[in-house]
């Protein structure tokens, strides 16, 4: 008698498969999201045993709510409402939902927090037993930085020593968010007459300005290669440049020696001066001699 029970209780354990004890709780969610983004979290609650399940909630770790809440946004609070259903039939299964955002503050790195499965397991109401699932949620935050590029129309120039040089920019914002306290100036084998200030810059757009320079008249090199550099943060106050490479000829303007000019030009008119009196007199001369020649002509005409 003792065997033929045996018997039946180990065939009791094959007719009941391992299977039939299976209940999962399957999650879906990106492993990367960026701060301020909504971040949808699917989960599915599969019911692959033998057993109906009872009177479940399905909720996010408190621990964690209750520490970061208020970094976190949602359409629904989770905690106070959690998803909730009657019965999941054996070879049945539901699926659902959390939706939230991670606020830009949120001091993380990335996120860890269990979804966590409560309810009942058994042919009844009154004769299941507790059921417990949880299943752990691991998402990284994608590191936003504020990013520009800096265009010239050209990086070569050319200008004559003590003078001033424009040079022209464009600074482009390509990044996802607002870049601010933005400074551009050129440094180098030279550098700006001032730093150009910019307020701020917001996505997808940009700004067109020009920075000056100035060439000083004792420059010994003829040639100078400094860069523009643009330098600027992020609303969270981390630091980012860019910066093009320049190429400046220089020019020497030759001196013009004006002194010796100027005793030059006085010596011509010192020269010239006391020749015009010289030549008054000779022209009066001949046009007194003239005047003579042109009497004895006539008188001699007369005579004939």
């Amino acid at each position: 008698m003792k065997r033929l029970v045996l018997v039946c209780l180990i065939l009791s354990f094959i007719a009941h498969p391992i299977l039939a004890e299976y209940v999962d709780l399957s999650l879906s969610y990106p492993s990367n999201v960026e701060k301020g983004e909504e971040t949808t979290i699917t989960f599915e609650i599969i019911n692959q045993s033998n057993e109906r399940l009872w009177d479940g909630t399905i909720m996010i770790e408190e621990s964690f709510m209750n520490k970061y809440k208020p970094y976190i946004q949602s359409k629904s609070d989770y905690q106070n409402n959690p998803f909730k259903f009657s019965t999941v039939e054996p070879g049945q299964s539901i699926k659902e939902t959390f939706v939230l955002t991670f606020k830009e503050d949120i001091p993380l790195k990335e996120v860890r927090f269990n979804i966590v499965l409560k309810c009942g397991k058994g042919p009844c109401r009154g004769g299941c037993r507790p059921f417990y699932l949880e299943k752990s949620v691991s998402i990284a935050f994608l590191e936003e930085r504020a990013e520009a590029v800096l265009k010239l129309e050209d990086n070569n120039f050319t200008a004559y020593t003590g003078e001033t040089l424009e040079i022209p920019f464009t600074l482009e914002n390509i990044g996802k968010i607002q870049m601010r306290g933005i400074k551009v100036e050129i440094k180098g084998d030279i550098l700006s007459d001032e730093i150009l200030n910019i307020d701020y810059l917001t996505p997808g757009k940009e700004i067109s300005d020009k920075i000056i320079v100035s060439i000083g008249e004792n420059s010994s090199k003829t040639s100078l290669n400094p860069i523009i550099v643009a330098k600027f943060q992020d609303p969270a106050g981390k630091e980012g440049m860019v910066y093009e490479d320049i190429i400046i000829t220089v020019i020497k303007k030759e001196k013009v020696e004006e002194t010796n000019t100027s005793i030059a030009n006085e010596e011509v008119i010192k020269e010239i001066s006391p020749q015009l009196p010289i030549m008054l007199y000779f022209l009066l001369f001949l046009s007194i001699v003239a005047i003579f020649a042109v009497s004895i002509f006539i008188v001699y005409l007369f005579k004939r």
